[in-house]
This record gives structure tokens, sequence and C-alpha cells, in this order.
């Protein structure tokens, strides 16, 4: 479905354990063969496209086992090719009392990947991404060594199955393989955090009647620390969510939606954090906003259901695989430019007659935030056209200093004219350490 160019690969490997792939990487390595990690293919990035040819290496049919869980600790140990639905599954039927994070992505999407990209999740606006949650990893390098990382770094055979508990103090190397889009080694083994599940859930729907009347809201609600995570969205992407097929924004309605997945240990503790939400909402409307609070399990019987999707994750958003072509820009940005963001990308949206697609979260407690416009099309009729407005709400953003993330090649290109010397000048001397012969995943990155 993405707008990048399609390339096949000259074989794929489906392997079955480390060390195969060890035996692979050698083979890749001494011939020059490039290699692109697979786990289920659904990142709109093209990051798994193989550029240059070479072998895809499809984790997702035979390393898809969860290894462990740990219930003390609170981690779980992942082959590459775990899904999100099989976690999900996993967890409720043997450890009903944890949870995982999920992303707004299909029950069939991979979790590793996820979590190597820096995804985000439903339990963004605590935890931040996925990645700051990574205890540990197995990966291979390209002369063929086994390497782990974090506090599973002892011994030489296999690590315990107790000891994947922690990143630090450790000198950092995750950094290393931690958003390089497989281009520094291949990950056999990821450690992933889980949390306690709160007996109480219940999500909230706020509506915003002002353009930008959204921005101060998250920067707010990110600071109280009472919700687990928000997922603004422009009234287009919500209307598409609960079925309606061709949406619009029609005068008066809020030109944003936001849903607030909200847990606590007790009703009391729920009744505080909504008393802190309904707080915050009034002293915002005493400053010029026009914000509304609506509690979303009534709002989504509306709709059959449908609305649940949004926050019952992992689930499928069928709207969005409704025409031939999906794409994003995702990125990471700062929040005191949301207000910019969104009035300069509404201004491109009408420019080219497409509706305002933007999903836009608050992350780890206010730190940062998210901004992702959101583009469905019709890949033989209406590509030209979405590539177009994509570019420039991408040179718009970069501009406001967004930094993207799971990031095609076209865009880190545009990237490589505002990114500081000296940083490219270490990432290459890196990539060249790491990978000398240049096999992995090659062209990530403009490399």
């Amino acid at each position: 479905m993405t707008e990048n160019e399609p390339h096949m690969p000259d074989f794929v490997v489906i392997p079955e354990s480390v060390d195969q792939l060890v035996l692979l990487i050698k083979f890749c390595n001494q011939n020059l063969i490039p290699i692109v990690p697979y786990s289920t293919g659904n990142n709109v990035g093209g990051l798994t496209i193989p550029d240059c040819g070479g072998i895809i290496v499809d984790f997702g049919k035979k390393m898809n086992r969860i290894i462990n869980v740990d219930e003390n600790m609170m981690y779980a140990v992942l082959e590459p090719g775990v899904t999100f639905g099989q976690l999900n599954k996993f967890l409720t039927k043997k450890y009903p009392h944890l949870r995982y994070s999920y992303p707004n992505a299909p029950p069939y999407a991979g979790v590793v990947g996820n979590a190597l990209l820096s995804g985000m999740t439903n339990l963004g606006a605590k935890i931040g991404s996925m990645a700051d949650s990574i205890n540990g990893l197995e990966v291979i390098t390209s002369d063929g060594d086994v390497t782990r990382i974090g506090s599973c770094f002892y011994g030489k055979g296999e690590a315990e199955a107790d000891s994947w508990w922690s990143r630090y103090p450790m000198p950092d190397l995750l950094g290393l393989f931690i958003n390089f889009q497989g281009m520094t080694g291949l990950v056999t083994k990821c450690s992933v955090q889980l949390w306690p599940k709160e007996p109480i859930e219940k999500a909230q729907l706020v509506l915003f009647f002002g353009l930008t009347d959204v921005a101060p809201f998250l920067r707010e609600i990110g600071k109280a620390d009472i919700i687990n995570d928000i997922a603004a969205f422009s009234v287009e992407v919500a209307k598409m969510e609960i079925g309606i097929p061709e949406p619009k924004r029609y005068p008066g309605e809020p030109p944003y939606t936001a849903v607030m997945p909200m847990s606590a240990k007790t009703e009391k503790q729920m009744e505080a954090k909504l008393e802190i939400l309904e707080n915050i909402i009034d002293d915002l409307n005493k400053k010029g906003t026009n914000i509304h609070l609506i509690n979303y399990n009534e709002f989504s019987k509306l709709f059959n259901l449908k609305a649940r999707n949004i926050y019952d994750l992992p689930s499928q958003i069928l709207s969005l695989h409704e025409y031939s072509g999906l794409t994003w820009f995702g990125a990471y940005a700062p929040s005191h430019k949301f207000e910019e963001l969104i009035e300069k990308t509404d201004e491109l949206y009408y420019k080219h007659d497409v509706p305002p697609y933007n999903y836009i979260k608050i992350m780890k407690g206010g730190h940062y935030g998210i901004f992702r416009p959101i583009f469905r099309f019709k890949k033989f009729t209406d590509q030209e056209r979405i590539v177009k407005l994509l570019e420039e709400i991408v040179d718009v953003c970069i501009d406001l200093g967004c930094i993207p993330y799971k990031t095609p090649s076209w865009i880190t290109a545009k990237m490589r004219k505002k990114i500081n010397p000296g940083w490219l000048k270490l990432f290459e001397k890196i990539k060249n350490c790491m990978d000398p012969n240049n096999i992995f995943n090659p062209g990530r990155w403009n490399t």
C-alpha cells in the first residue's frame, strides 16, 4: 500500500533458529548479499522493501515464540515474529493481571519491530515510546557473533530466563540497534516490559471546537499524570473510524476529537482522576478554549461499538484499508509547536483538496509529542497528488523541528540537508564499523 518504489528480493529465507541465521549472515557477508529483516510487513514506510535485492529474512513464520514471561519483574522475552494479537491472547489467558501496550496497528503487526523503531502505543502518555521499554536484545552482527545486550549479558551460553530485566547500568549498547532500521545487525530476541493491568478502565472522549484548542489540552493533560494515553484526531479521521466512507468537516463541527484510555486501582482513584480532568478543561475554557468532555463508552454505543476500535487495542481499523494506498508522515514533535503544525498542515490539505487526516499525541508525561498526518488513497489514480501533498507537509514539519520515525529513504534524504554534519559523520562511522560490507538493509537512511 505504500508510495515507496517496489523491489523484489532474490530469495526469501524462513529461519527456525539462531544457529541457522549465524551461518546465513556469515555467508552473506562473505558474498556481499544484502539481508532485509521482515516480521509481518505492515510498516507503511517501506522499511522491508529490498531496495538492492538480496535476501528477505522472514521471521514471522517460524521464529515467533514467546520465550518467557517473568511475572515478578514484568517483562516478556520475544522472538521477532511475535504479533500484538498473539501476545495479547497469551497474556489474557495466562497472565491476565499483566498488560503490554498496543499501537493503532492490526493484531497481526509485529511487536519487536515496533519496539525497535520507537513505535507509540496506548500507554504512550505514561511511558513514552516502546524503545524506552526494551530491557535487552540478542543480536547477530555482521561477523556472525551472537551478542546479548542488557542484564542478560552474563555467561557464555544461553542467558538465564530471569536475567532479561534491565538495560542499565552497563554501557547502553542498545542504541546501536534502535531506530537503525536493521542496518547494524539482526535482532533474534527482545525483552519488552509489561505493566500491571488495573481493574477499572474508563475511556473519555474530548471535543475541541477551536482549530488549535487541542494543543494546550495535550500539553496540560500530559503533565497531569492521570491518563494512560491520548489519541487526538481531526474529525475527519474520527468519522472515518466509525464507518463514514468519505468524511468531511461541516461548519460548527469540532475540528478535533481525542480519546483517552484511563485506568485505576479503585473507584475513588478514578473519581479523583476524572475530577482533575474536569478541572483542566474548566481552566482552559476560562482562558478562551471551547472543549467538551464525553463518556466514551456511552458515545461508542451509538455506532455499534465500531468506535471502540480506537482504544480497545490491538484492533484492525478497516477504514484505513478501504483503498489500495496508505501512507503517513509520523514524527516526534516539539509540543509547543502543535498550534503551528495544525494551522500550516490544514492549509496544505485544503490546497490539495484532501480532508485533514491528522493524528496527534502527547508522550511520556508531556516531555514530547507525536504529530502524524495519515493518507489513504487510490493507488493508481491519486498517488501523485497525495505524494505531492505529503512532500509539502514533510517540508513544513521538518522546518518546525519534527523528527520523523520509521522513516523511508526519500524523507531521510530531506533530513540530511538539515542534520548537523558531525552527527552524520558519526552515524556513517557507526554504520561502516558495524556493517563494513553494507549487507544489512542497504539503502536505509541513504546508506
